[in-house]
């Protein structure tokens, strides 16, 4: 384990630990080890969040020690081997009783994003009383649905704009449960959720602009660096599948721990109307749906010191109740 200590007294812990015996990296951010953990599960999938959070000032130490953890497959814990859901699953348990542990805590919150909150509502759903509680940002529930919310939207913008290849291009889109095989959708999703600042950022934020962020990630090596890039491009081919096939409505009925989400209205990465159809369904007795009116995918980047107030608060009801 590494050390280190920044100018605003953050404490800083860079950390490699075996999971289902493969080697994984995690970053910890603290200001001493006694305040609840917030163990950070990134979306993508590969898509690991400390650059970001780093990039866009996101410091939630004043609450949490917060544990952001490169899952199987990309940055510090990158594999060639082939990962499934529930290798990921099963990897948050490990790092959950490890965290428990080393922190001599009963409980962690976990604080999912995207991709994420699949993997997280599964650990909700299985492991109830190791989770505090349960934050998603840019929840999935029934993945295909979502994905012809989304084909709707563009399509309204499209005409909205009366921009007619647009219109032409998404028009010609016939989904189906297989629709991550769909290079025409994913070209088509990927240009005009860009064009419309519906994806990422409400503001936009380029491919570009996402990679530069990835290769200024403090603490991390270069290679762990071009890893990020490297595990999106092979790694999760299958995930992909399993991802497109899930319906997280199956089992939300069933989930106790207290749950929130955090959710963008103009996201088109995971929409709106499949998170809030999903927090209906969700069977916990404390819950909150908290919508961002100026956010797409990223509540982080869109409006952070709305996103740190709410997690503030999460806290704070959970240590004084």
């Amino acid at each position: 384990m590494k050390t280190y200590i920044e100018q605003d007294g953050r404490t800083v812990q860079k950390h490699y630990l075996t999971l289902n015996g493969h080697r994984q990296g995690v970053i910890i951010e603290s200001r001493g080890t006694d305040k609840p953990i917030l163990l950070v599960v990134h979306g993508g999938p590969g898509f690991p969040l400390y650059s970001f959070f780093r990039a866009h000032h996101i410091d939630l130490t004043d609450r949490y020690t917060v544990v952001f953890w490169d899952q199987r497959g990309t940055g510090m814990s990158y594999t060639r081997e082939t990962v499934e859901m529930a290798d990921l699953i099963s990897d948050l348990y490990q790092l959950i009783q490890f965290l428990r542990h080393h922190f001599q805590q009963n409980q962690v919150y976990l604080m999912c994003h995207s991709f994420g909150t699949i993997i997280g509502t599964h650990a909700a759903h299985r492991y109830p009383e190791y989770i505090a509680a349960y934050i998603g940002m840019g929840q999935l529930g029934d993945v295909f649905r979502n994905e012809q919310c989304i084909l709707h939207h563009l399509r309204f913008l499209a005409h909205e704009e009366r921009n007619q290849r647009a219109i032409k291009q998404l028009n010609a889109i016939h989904l189906t449960r297989d629709f991550n095989q769909d290079c025409q959708y994913e070209k088509a999703r990927q240009r005009y959720t860009a064009r419309y600042h519906v994806g990422f950022s409400s503001r936009g934020y380029s491919v570009w602009r996402m990679f530069r962020v990835m290769m200024q990630t403090p603490y991390y090596r270069l290679m762990e660096r071009i890893n990020i890039v490297r595990g999106s491009l092979s790694t999760f081919e299958h995930l992909t599948s399993e991802m497109a096939h899930t319906n997280l409505n199956d089992i939300a009925q069933e989930i106790k721990v207290p749950f929130y989400i955090l959710q963008g209205v103009h996201d088109m990465q995971t929409t709106y109307e499949d998170s809030k159809a999903f927090f209906e369904h969700v069977g916990s007795v404390e819950k909150r749906f908290y919508a961002f009116q100026d956010t797409a995918h990223a509540p982080f980047v869109d409006e952070p010191e709305k996103m740190i107030e709410i997690m503030h608060e999460i806290v704070d009801r959970h240590v004084t109740s």
